[in-house]
């Protein structure tokens, strides 16, 4: 009977290590082709919202890069917590180059009973008009390509269907140190999980709604108490029947990953919290997923070690075989998003290279630190993010528990 369970337990998971790379091509071969296409050329006012804390090493480019996209008719609106944030210096230098309206600065106060990064949104947003016709948000740590503003709006132009479009970050590391490897083979694979024509969430590093349908949709009352920006206005976005996010490859921007171990655990479990907490069967599957990945990998390799042990040349090899089809799936699945990610942001290609052998070989060490993380994010509802220590009661109400550090 126990050989049977592990029997199942492995048929199933070498389906599921089938359908990864089969995931992983379509992010390697298909999506690169996706992104080639022109984009659509609808183009209203927009306001992009740029919710920002802080000065680290690329803020200047990519401010630059989101003050420089090939967009007609957009204005940049920077909302920070306070003016003594350092980052107000910068945006001043850029307003003094700029034309008078590109780029406006908005102080948000501290947030008591949302997020301090939604609380800087809303502060932003509430400054708008009825000419900005579209609500674009990004990151201060995503730089965005020259095209990618005119791709996250364009298909908002198909229709109504279209509730919101959005891209997502690709993490490349600025050295070679195994946390940056792992952060991005994790990012990764959820990377290559979105598609446009895949049920998508939105990711707050570069998504796009119209005006109308945020107060519409009612994202702006969920925003009232929430902790994520995006978890949120996907849940808002995704109730209404017949609407979809839609997915804009052209807008995987590349985000700087410099970490330790002990801040990618506080991040990564941060995030899987988040998502735990917003979305309790994602985190579920995301757990299964990496344990049963672990689980048969483990005990394969256990089955044939007793195998050889005894004597039981049947059961060692069938166990070895099972063992040496997973690892090469996984190290296929591994090139296939390093290419991806290559093909994608080609200028990113040779720092992509520092960790390709933890691409191409890391994926159990990977899901390893993956698992331990969902693991400890399925306890508790407290978290620290950018200093202030929150307690997420639910996607929708959020305690600020403690002042910045």
């Amino acid at each position: 009977m126990q050989t049977l369970i592990f029997l199942v337990l492995w048929g199933i998971e070498l389906l599921l290590a089938v359908w990864g790379l089969r995931i992983a091509q379509f992010f390697s071969y298909r999506m690169p082709k996706v992104a080639a296409r022109p984009v659509p050329d609808w183009s209203p006012q927009v306001a992009v919202i740029l919710p920002i804390k802080g000065v680290e090493s690329g803020t200047g480019a990519n401010l630059e890069a989101i003050l420089n996209q090939a967009y007609r008719n957009y204005r940049v609106i920077a909302t920070v917590e306070s003016l003594d944030d350092p980052v107000c210096d910068a945006i001043r230098e850029f307003q003094e180059k700029l034309p008078s309206g590109k780029l406006a600065l908005v102080v948000a106060g501290r947030a008591t009973e949302r997020g301090q990064k939604v609380q800087n949104a809303l502060r932003a947003v509430a400054a708008t008009t009825e000419q900005d016709e579209v609500l674009a948000f990004v990151d201060g740590d995503a730089n965005l390509g020259p095209q990618c503003l005119q791709a996250l709006v364009g298909p908002l132009g198909y229709g109504p269907h279209i509730g919101a479009t959005t891209g997502y970050r690709f993490y490349i590391p600025v050295n070679s140190h195994p946390a940056n490897a792992i952060v991005s083979i994790s990012n990764a694979i959820v990377a290559s999980l979105f598609g446009p024509y895949r049920r998508t969430v939105a990711w707050g590093g570069s998504m796009a709604i119209r005006r109308a349908d945020f107060y519409g949709y009612g994202v702006d009352a969920a925003w009232n108490h929430a902790l994520s920006d995006d978890f949120t206005l996907s849940w808002c976005v995704r109730k209404k029947n017949g609407v979809k996010i839609h997915f804009v490859p052209q807008c995987l921007v590349a985000s700087t990953a410099d970490y330790s171990f002990s801040r990618l655990f506080e991040f990564m479990t941060r995030q899987f919290r988040i998502t735990r907490i917003s979305s309790w069967h994602l985190w579920a599957s995301a757990t299964a997923g990496s344990a049963l990945y672990l689980l048969t990998l483990f005990s394969a390799f256990y089955f044939a070690v007793i195998g050889l042990y005894l004597h039981q040349w049947g059961g060692a090899m069938g166990s070895l075989a099972v063992l040496v089809v997973l690892y090469v799936l996984s190290i296929l699945r591994g090139l296939m998003l390093l290419r991806g990610g290559r093909r994608l942001l080609p200028n990113h290609a040779a720092e992509l290279d520092r960790v390709r052998w933890w691409y191409a070989l890391g994926f159990p060490l990977v899901q390893a630190w993956i698992l331990l993380t969902l693991i400890v994010a399925g306890v508790g509802r407290r978290m620290t993010w950018r200093g202030i220590r929150y307690r997420m009661v639910s996607p929708l109400e959020t305690e600020v528990l403690a002042p910045r550090e």
